[in-house]
């Protein structure tokens, strides 16, 4: 019988294995070694993700997938627990939704099910997009792109968040002259060129929008600065990183002429990174249907998640998960423990169906 204390113990124990992107190898051969106990499906592992397969007969498929990796370390490296949290690096992000995925496929009869069922555990979703691993298994394996849903477990506190913003990086860099700091006059200071244009910027204001009937918001944030070669040298470069999240009903095209327009002509601009927002999926059956059964609360995904490949692919896909959205990348993050048996209970009744 499933028990808190079996969810809270795998969580830990899943915790306690670092996974920082680029280094997941020790966690995915855990995993790997835990669903080879698995009957009657198939195992398959591409790099540091893997995929269980179900045995295939015919009915809807349902792919439940969670991403294998983490931030780095803030002083949270191990799990602890206290009274009902159990805090660590990866607790909400998103260790919390693979230890729930990990204990569906060993407690449900895959073949009792209502639905075919695939499981995803990949590497890379913290880092850059070209890197991710769901982007590679996608093009490995077509037949993901055939399902009829994709629930991914990201931290939604037992919410049905649907869709997710955009995210774009940009560099912009502005050039000065450098000089002795004694004598500036003989310079031009990169960071005195770019300041009113950085006063200007970090007041970029933070819109709703409202797409489907659920609410994202428009964000951008300077997440990095760099400038100066040395304390006695007037700079003559500065690099800004402009981070920007964008909601759903824009393009990839209108978010970067989005950023471009924000940046002085003469400033030099370079987008680094950019990841497609996730279609917001409200209307598809199987959604609405997980939606009316759970009674869970709706709203949109704040946050870049690979709902968003899935839905480029053709698959209807929502956020479904234990972990608290907020606590992501937090040094103090935890997981309410009594959110991981919520979390399958609602999983199992959905995947088994009946009234």
């Amino acid at each position: 019988m499933l028990t808190r204390d079996a969810l809270a113990d795998l969580l830990e124990t899943i915790v306690n294995i670092p996974s920082e992107t680029g280094h997941e190898a020790v966690l995915a051969d855990w995993v790997r070694a835990r669903l080879e106990r698995l009957r009657n499906g198939q195992l398959l592992r591409s790099g540091d993700s893997l995929v269980w397969r179900g045995p295939p007969r015919g009915r809807p498929l349902v792919v439940l997938a969670g991403h294998l990796d983490t931030v780095p370390a803030q002083g949270n490296a191990r799990a602890r627990v206290t009274e009902d949290r159990l805090y660590g690096l990866g607790s909400s992000d998103m260790k919390a939704g693979d230890a729930v995925l990990l204990t569906l496929l060993e407690s449900l009869d895959a073949e009792r099910l209502r639905f075919d069922l695939a499981a995803v555990f990949y590497d890379a979703e913290e880092g850059p997009f070209e890197r991710n691993g769901l982007k590679r298994l996608l093009g490995e394996l077509p037949w993901l792109a055939s399902a009829t849903l994709a629930i991914l477990l990201e931290p939604t506190d037992l919410r049905v968040e649907l869709g997710c913003v955009g995210s774009l990086n940009a560099e912009v860099r502005v050039t000065g002259k450098s000089a002795h700091s004694a004598r500036p006059w003989l310079g031009l200071n990169a960071v005195e060129r770019a300041a009113p244009w950085l006063a200007e910027v970090t007041r970029f204001p933070t819109t709703a929008v409202s797409v489907q009937g659920v609410e994202f918001r428009e964000t951008l944030q300077v997440t990095t600065l760099r400038a100066g070669r040395a304390k006695n040298v007037v700079p003559d470069e500065l690099v800004a990183n402009l981070n920007y999240r964008f909601p759903p009903d824009r393009t990839l095209e209108e978010a970067e002429r989005r950023v471009r327009g924000l940046v002085p002509a003469e400033f030099e601009v370079r987008v680094v990174d950019r990841a497609a927002p996730g279609k917001v999926c409200g209307d598809a059956p199987q959604v609405r249907e997980f939606i009316d059964r759970s009674g869970a609360t709706v709203a949109g995904k704040q946050g870049w998640t690979d709902v968003a490949q899935f839905t480029a692919a053709g698959v209807p896909a929502m956020n479904f998960g234990p972990g608290i959205p907020e606590q992501a990348h937090q040094a103090g993050e935890y997981c309410p423990l009594v959110n991981l048996g919520s979390a399958f209970d609602t999983l199992a009744a959905f995947l088994h169906g009946g009234s």
